[in-house]
């Protein structure tokens, strides 16, 4: 179970590539509109997300 910033992250990420299907820089555009703080999550969650069991 991830915390709830970090769900939303996911859910984000995967919901904007329905519209981008690659990492350009238009799809971290299109996140960071939704989740202005994207970097310090996606960076806890390369640092942190093996630690959870999913």
């Amino acid at each position: 179970m991830l915390p709830h910033p970090m769900i939303e992250y996911v859910v984000v990420h995967d919901l904007v590539h329905l519209i981008e299907p690659n990492h350009s820089n238009q799809f971290w555009d299109r996140v960071e509109r939704i989740v202005p703080d994207y970097l310090e999550r996606k960076r806890w969650l390369a640092e942190n997300g093996a630690s959870y069991n999913l």
